[in-house]
Formats: C-alpha cells, structure tokens, sequence
C-alpha cells in the first residue's frame, strides 16, 4: 500500500504541474477559452485516482474554481473492482444491451432502467439537451476497453433495484488498461506536455459561466456549518436558474404567503417554492438541511419509521397540502395569486445520498407520498444541464 500512495502521489503531482498549470497560464492568458473549456479544469474539485482490476483509471471532477490552486486528491488500490464499480454505477438488475467500446465516450447521454419515466414525470425536457449521442436501455461496456481511451462530458441515468433514480455526469476521466503482467502504465512526462494543450483545445458544449458560478456559490453555501434553511433558500430565490435547470420549471412561485380562507388557530403558510408544471399546476417543493443529525430512519426493522428529523420534514408538507387540497383554498390562491393546485406533488431536498438506503427512500415514498432528494443528486440535475446548455 505504500508503494501505491507513492504511485498515486507522483502522479497527482505530475498531472499537477504538467496539465493543470498548462491549462491555469493558457486561461489566464485567454479568458474566452472558459466558454469551450471542460468544466473539471484547470483544477477540479476532486481528483480521483484508481487502480482497477484490469484499468487504470482518472475521473476529474468538476466543478473547478478557476482561481484556485488546490483539489482534492483520493487514491483507490481495488484489484476486485470494474470501472463500474469505481464510477457507483450497478446496471446488474437490469437486462439490456451491452455494446463494445469502439471510440472514446463524447457527449453522451445513457438513459437506462426507468430513468427516462421518472425525468418525464417531472416534465425534463430531452428535446432541449445537445447531446451528440443519446442511448435508451443499452450500455457501453467499459470493462472491455483495450487501448488508452477518455469519457467527457457525459451522462448515466439508471435505476435502482428499488426504481431510485440515479445519476453519474463524468466531466473527464482517463481509462488507461494494465498490461499483461497487470502492470500500470501511464504517460510519459513529454506526453503530460501536449495533454495540457489537448484539454485547452478539445471543446465541450457551451455553458453559461455565469450559472456556473452561481452553482460553485450555492455548493459552498450548503457545505457551510452555520448556513440555515432560510440561507439556501433565500439563494435559490435570488438565483432561479439553478431550480430551473434541476426540474425544468420557469415559475417558481417562491415562498408564497398560503392564508386559511376560514377561523383556525393554524398560522399562515410559507412553502419554499409551488413549482409550475407545463400543465399549469403547481407543486410543493421544501428544501431542508443538507446534512441530517441522525439516521433518518429508526426503530426495530419490524418497527422502521421516519426519524423525528425525516418527520418534521414531512409534516411540514402535509400541513401544505392540507391547505391546498381545501376548494376554499385553492379558488383563493387561484383568484389572488394565478397559482393552481391539485393534488400537488411532494418534493423534499434533504440529506446527501450515503446517509440514505436504498430501503428508506423507497418506504418514504410509499408511506407519505414524497420523493425525496439528496443534495448531491439535485446539484447533479443542475450540473448535467447546465454543462450542455449551448
């Protein structure tokens, strides 16, 4: 193991000074390249470095903040592991076509499962994507690579064996295979040379730097330990084009005032955001705290119930829509606010996916009628639509 942190160590440091400084001068000394440039450079967010059971492999994880020196660097020695396994993907309950590798991966959409379904409930417009190439339940076996090939700028939709949506961009990663004797190779120092001015010169979809930005701001805020409810919600008010980008909705309708058309001691409503459909009917969306204080579900597996954290969440929609499913209700929030509901959807961002089992979210679902997302995955909707935005 010392001899592989060794390995991954120096080559961190050479992609470091070879690629990643090439490319910061190159964008320092033209700032128009930003509009063509892969988002994960100069410096990624996260470097990730694998040793597989026949692949060498590099994931550059974006996105990057072009001012900054520093990244994140994690190493993986897995002898048992395919390139699948690296990347979280498990296609293994799923029977579809399998394709050889021909060529590298570019732009490219994989929609597997019941993907497709579950984006067309929540109105994903696939008409609006630039994508180069699109497939539906079939599959790229990456295990079969035999020569040195990358994956940039592209996207795995699937679903679990409990039908979860998930989601896998790959902003770029080198696939490198072991030779013979399981010997890893990698390139030579003259070869890291012309990488840097490979990745200033090989053009991604446009994007929108300014969305860009407002995203890197928004995941430094959710990873703040003092930031609120009120905090991310306030930003995504000022910001509308990250939630518009994440569900494909242009009215927000955020943190409508819901007054009781009748006596009760209930207090006014406030929700987070009444989404509009393309049908015209709005649905509820609450955002909560990015990272839970406890597991979300307790109890004796016989006796499993949302936590007390999981069930305030939850009571907080129900409360929203007992106000919108009352006729007197709704006319007035029609009539004063041009708002309609109907029976109104239950979206609740909460948590990050490793604090969730795939059983938890599938037995939320079921007993309160809520889907539920993990940060991680709302801002993989965001990024995966914003990297393509031409």
């Amino acid at each position: 193991m010392k001899e592989v942190d060794k390995f991954i160590e120096d080559i961190s440091n050479k992609i470091n000074s070879e690629v990643f400084s090439y490319v910061f001068k190159a964008l320092e000394e033209r700032p128009e390249i930003r509009q063509h440039l892969n988002p994960a450079f100069p410096f990624p967010n996260l470097l990730k470095i694998g040793v597989l059971k026949n692949h060498f492999v590099i994931e550059y994880v974006g996105p990057n903040k072009d001012s900054e020196e520093t990244y994140l660097t994690q190493g993986f020695y897995q002898p048992q592991w395919d390139i699948f396994k690296f990347l979280g993907i498990d296609h293994s309950h799923l029977n579809m076509p399998v394709f050889p590798v021909f060529s590298n991966l570019e732009n490219m959409s994989f929609f597997n499962g019941k993907s497709i379904e579950y984006l067309m409930d929540y109105f994903y417009d696939i008409t609006k994507l630039p994508f180069e190439m699109l497939t539906m339940n079939g599959i790229f076996d990456l295990n079969t690579i035999d020569k040195t090939t990358f994956i940039s700028n592209s996207t795995f939709f699937w679903t679990d064996d409990q039908d979860q949506l998930k989601i896998r961009h790959i902003d770029f990663m080198e696939i490198i295979p072991l030779d013979e004797e399981g010997n890893v190779y990698y390139h030579s120092d003259e070869f890291l040379k012309n990488y840097g001015k490979f990745i200033v010169n090989y053009p991604v979809p446009n994007f929108d730097t300014q969305i860009h930005h407002q995203l890197n701001k928004f995941i430094e805020l959710i990873n703040e330990i003092n930031t609120k409810e009120t905090d991310i919600t306030s930003y995504l008010n000022k910001n509308p084009a990250i939630l518009q980008l994440a569900f494909g909705a242009n009215k927000l309708n955020p943190e409508i005032l819901l007054e009781w058309q009748y006596d009760t001691e209930l207090d006014n409503l406030k929700p987070a955001f009444l989404p509009e459909n393309m049908d015209g009917y709005s649905d509820i969306l609450e955002f909560k705290l990015p990272y839970l204080k406890s597991k979300p579900t307790v109890g004796k597996k016989e006796r499993n119930h949302p936590s007390y954290e999981i069930d305030t969440a939850l009571a907080q929609i129900d409360i929203y829509e007992q106000w919108c499913s009352q006729k007197v209700n709704s006319n007035w929030l029609e009539k004063n606010k041009g708002i309609k509901v109907f029976n109104p959807r239950r979206i609740l961002i909460i948590g990050h996916s490793d604090e969730f089992s795939k059983e938890e979210r599938a037995k939320l679902r079921a007993t309160r009628n809520t889907t539920v997302f993990t940060y991680d995955e709302f801002i993989d909707l965001v990024r995966y639509q914003l990297y393509r935005i031409k």
